[in-house]
């Protein structure tokens, strides 16, 4: 490990970007030296911040010269961050999606590729430490071969969430671009790479013109099939979320809304309930099963990530998601829409196409 601080850039101060400033602030390995925002009123995050503010994004990293950056621009404008970074060899982590077309998330994956500038998409669940036993319990043959996986992400947005205009229409609204692309990289992560999915979405509680609610059918490269419920306009507790605990922005329900299921035993998410029966024991519905609980010391997984881009910055660590497996997890959610558009189902193809 380094002794010096990585010197970071935050581009993009939205929600995400000014987040970002404070964890970098906060992290002991990061120093921010600089922020950038087309828009001059987001001066006061740099003031408060007590670094310089940029507009120009060439200006910023001319003028800091940084070790890293984290790309937290609306996803339309993540190609001409990259390649601001990539042509002067600064390595980024990139908020998801990593692009919003395939062609963009092509581009900047091959970027990667010609000129050695890394680059991590902030799939940030993937560091928390529930998802990574999780992924450990499925993997490693513990609840046997997976057969299934179902998962719910319900819930209800607040009216003030969509005044925030680009969240109501294409091509970056609606929750299967915003919240859904986290859901299909973490089954993508724990259950193997998306074969082909089938999706239905509809729109009329909200009325907007991107989904309010889908209905998605799974099949895995394993064998394997799942299921996703979708609602951002139920009154219903059943997200990432709400049930992992992980943003103190959302009331916490001590319920499950994944489900990893076997032909050893299944896996209930994220109270990390293991459902087997006993060992030596017969086996069927007309006998019982028993339930253990893992535990798991729980750990904030955006400051997990921070420290992660640290080493990818150091090169100690490869990304733990590059811009290929970014795109691959892109190339799943926007298959959903066109799934949806089309009532048609759709193998998502990224990189092997």
């Amino acid at each position: 490990m380094s002794i010096n601080p990585a010197r970071l850039v935050v581009i993009g101060l939205g929600l995400m970007g000014s987040r970002h400033v404070e964890l970098v602030q906060a992290h002991p390995r990061c120093e921010l030296v600089g922020v950038c925002d087309a828009d001059p009123n987001m001066k006061s995050v740099a003031d408060e911040a007590g670094g310089p503010f940029f507009q120009n994004i060439e200006e910023l990293l001319d003028r800091t010269q940084p070790d890293g950056a984290i790309i937290a621009t609306p996803s339309a404008h993540h190609v001409e961050a990259f390649e601001a970074c990539a042509l002067r060899k600064i390595h980024a982590l990139i908020e998801k999606p990593v692009a919003d077309t395939m062609d963009a998330a092509r581009h900047i994956a091959e970027l990667t590729d010609t000129t050695g500038t890394r680059a991590l998409v902030g799939h940030h669940r993937r560091h928390n430490p529930l998802v990574k036993e999780a992924h450990a319990v499925v993997n490693s043959g513990e609840i046997g071969r997976l057969v299934a996986a179902s998962m719910m992400w319900t819930l209800m947005k607040p009216d003030e969430y969509f005044r925030v205009g680009w969240r109501t229409k294409r091509p970056d609204g609606g929750p299967v671009l915003i919240n859904l692309v986290h859901e299909l990289d973490i089954l993508r992560h724990v259950c193997g790479e998306i074969e082909q999915v089938f999706a239905q979405s509809r729109s009329a509680a909200r009325g907007f013109q991107v989904e309010d609610s889908v209905s998605i059918s799974l099949s895995f490269q394993n064998g394997a099939v799942g299921t996703i419920i979708s609602s951002d306009t139920t009154a219903a507790p059943w997200s990432y979320e709400a049930t992992s605990g992980e943003n103190s922005l959302y009331s916490h329900a001590l319920e499950n809304s994944y489900y990893f299921l076997g032909t050893e035993g299944s896996l209930a998410f994220p109270k990390m309930e293991l459902w087997k029966y006993p060992d030596e024991n017969p086996r069927g519905w007309q006998y019982p099963m028993e339930k253990t609980v893992r535990e798991v010391v729980r750990a904030d997984s955006l400051t997990n990530q921070l420290d992660h881009f640290c080493d990818v910055i150091e090169g100690t660590q490869p990304p733990l998601v590059d811009a290929w497996d970014g795109g691959r997890s892109m190339a799943a959610a926007l298959a959903v829409l066109e799934s949806s558009a089309t009532n048609m189902p759709v193998r998502p193809m990224f990189g092997e196409d």
